[in-house]
């Protein structure tokens, strides 16, 4: 069933400018609205028109008074597979497509990736997507190059001739999604690459990262809003499952987006039975393998620490689960091999990894996801849940909540986040040399702020990207004038300040939830901001969920290894050359 509405966007000339766009109502088969990153839809074979420039996106009219843009739109997302879009998948469009920026905050498994994958094919100049995931770039560009859609992958892991032809079909323009990092944006080869085809959309996924990323380990994530307006400042479209009021607005202010349609929903998926468990010491293992024995696989079970995830791992190996294991302390050879085989289509095993593990990942029947240990975050903990039950049957979502989890979120945090007081012993120690007008290098700079070498490496590139240091050579120079440094340099320690305590307000929340004795699903939409609705009727609260029994709790016995029967081969009675009887091997040890 078709309805029309009104979307007002901006014209060929900056006028606001009214686009009807086609509606549809919401089909029941979900996988067939998503882009390329759902694994069950077919190719479509619908030809292509000519790609059109974005100035002629609201002009150009089909003979039937729809705008000629929309309609190949929907011809692209047939070629992607995706017979019906979803009303918010069409309003990230038209605002992409009339050079509007626009904030989409949706789902895990509700189609963002279409939002940039079908301007790519109409648009006449590249769409460039920035993740963080080599994953899900690796996927993704396997799947758009079956269908041969026009894409290149430009990364760390691209090297020598694929790179120089990969930048070259850059360089020539024309309709392409070019997939990409933070890091490899902002290198000057690409750079210049696409300063000569021009950039009709830029695309971050996976935005959340912006804010609890930028400033830890992926610094580059700070600089893509000063990155993209040196490329031309093209349309935004920044694209995650969940953001807080808070982290939306780090994300606008980040990446300078100018007057963003916010475009969101419920971040909780009808299908998702969420329930908590408080629980503790061995009991946790007990019931989560009872728990892993009745559900149906496949499943994923989340730690917070990689000894966690090997424990586990051991454990679950001697109750003959099939089970594989992922975390960042692993060789990339071996993560690459267990995530390929748990992916594998058909196969049902269990899958216990740290956070490392999932973003990006397109596994759509996962019937189960265990927290074992409690995430840093509802913001994770959503966003990790999310990924179970993609194919829209019900899928299970379980927290084993211990309130001591929360010592080991509050150690990796304190080691994982800028302390303000050090950045206010090097930004002392820095002035200090400016006043002298000398410039330290690093060994004497750690010395003078009573650092190691790594912690004052760390503290140097939050100042370098804060633009109050440079580094040259072997010498550290500050940017700006003496006077006013250390006040800036004070004032950036605030915000990290403001930041550790945001930390502690998010364990608050998580705690909050555990204990909360209304629906979980309307908890989490009143979190995210969205409004609380009706209770969901399948979690722990809504069911009325009863006592576990006491057998619960009990030690699981590992499986009998069954025995070999023996064949005892008889001597024929009479004949030469019969066979000896077989003398019986030492008997197998007990698995017990």
């Amino acid at each position: 069933m078709l309805e029309s509405g009104p979307v007002r966007g901006l014209g060929a000339r900056g006028q606001v400018e009214t686009i009807v766009i086609r509606r549809r109502h919401r089909s029941p088969v979900a996988a067939s609205r998503r882009g390329v990153s759902s694994s069950s839809v077919r190719h479509g074979t619908v030809r292509m028109d000519e790609p059109v420039p974005m100035n002629q996106a609201t002009d150009a009219r089909s003979p039937g008074g729809e705008p000629d843009l929309l309609r190949r739109c929907r011809a692209a997302a047939q070629r992607l597979g995706i017979q019906q879009l979803y009303a918010e998948q069409e309003r990230a469009l038209a605002a992409s497509l009339t050079g509007r920026d626009a904030l989409v905050v949706l789902p895990t498994g509700f189609g963002k990736s279409a939002c940039y994958q079908v301007p790519s094919m109409v648009l006449a100049q590249p769409v460039v997507l920035v993740s963080p995931l080599l994953a899900l770039l690796r996927d993704q560009h396997e799947k758009l190059l079956a269908r041969h859609i026009p894409v290149e992958r430009l990364d760390g892991t691209i090297r020598g001739k694929a790179r120089r032809a990969s930048l070259q079909r850059i360089t020539e323009g024309g309709a392409l999604l070019v997939m990409t990092t933070p890091e490899s944006l902002a290198s000057e080869e690409l750079g210049a690459a696409l300063g000569t085809s021009g950039i009709a959309l830029a695309a971050v996924d996976e935005a959340h990262c912006i804010s609890e990323w930028g400033h830890d380990f992926r610094p580059a994530y700070l600089r893509l809003g000063e990155r993209l307006r040196e490329l031309g400042a093209p349309p935004l479209l920044a694209l995650t499952a969940t953001a807080t009021q808070s982290v939306r607005e780090d994300i606008v202010r980040y990446l300078g987006m100018r007057e963003p349609e916010v475009i969101s929903s419920s971040p909780h998926r009808a299908n998702l039975a969420f329930e908590v468990m408080e629980i503790s010491g061995n009991e946790r293992v007990r019931a989560l393998t009872r728990f892993i024995k009745r559900l149906q696989r496949p499943g994923i079970i989340y730690c917070a620490t990689t000894k966690a995830v090997d424990d586990l791992y051991g454990a679950l190996r001697l109750l003959r689960m099939p089970v594989h294991h992922y975390h960042g302390r692993m060789a990339a050879k071996d993560r690459n091999t267990e995530q390929e085989w748990y992916m594998r289509s058909g196969r049902r095993t269990i899958m216990v990894a740290t956070s490392a593990f999932g973003l990006g990942i397109d596994k759509p029947d996962i019937r189960y996801i265990v927290h074992y240990q409690a995430p840093a975050s509802l913001e994770q903990y959503v966003q990790e849940a999310g990924r179970a039950g993609r194919d829209g049957r019900r899928a299970n979502c379980i927290l084993l909540y211990d309130p001591k989890d929360r010592d080991i979120h509050e150690a990796l945090l304190q080691t994982s986040r800028v302390r303000p007081d050090q950045l206010y012993r090097l930004a002392a120690a820095l002035a200090a040399y400016a006043g002298e007008q000398r410039a330290p290098n690093l060994d004497a700079l750690a010395l003078a702020g009573q650092l190691s070498e790594r912690q004052t490496s760390a503290l140097l590139a939050v100042l370098e990207e804060a633009g109050l240091v440079s580094l040259a050579d072997d010498a550290i120079n500050i940017t700006v004038p003496a006077s006013e440094f250390e006040e800036q340099a004070r004032s950036l320690a605030g915000r990290f300040l403001t930041l550790r305590t945001q930390d502690g307000r998010r364990l608050d929340r998580l705690s909050e939830y555990a204990h909360c004795g209304e629906c979980r699903a309307v908890f989490l939409r009143r979190y995210f901001g969205e409004e609380a609705g009706a209770p969901c009727g399948l979690c722990d609260i809504c069911r009325g969920a009863p006592q576990r029994p006491s057998t619960f709790w009990q030690p699981i016995a590992r499986p009998q290894q069954p025995r070999k029967r023996r064949r005892r081969r008889r001597r024929r009675r009479g004949g030469k050359g019969a066979a000896p009887a077989a003398t019986p091997g030492p008997q197998e040890p007990s698995p017990e």
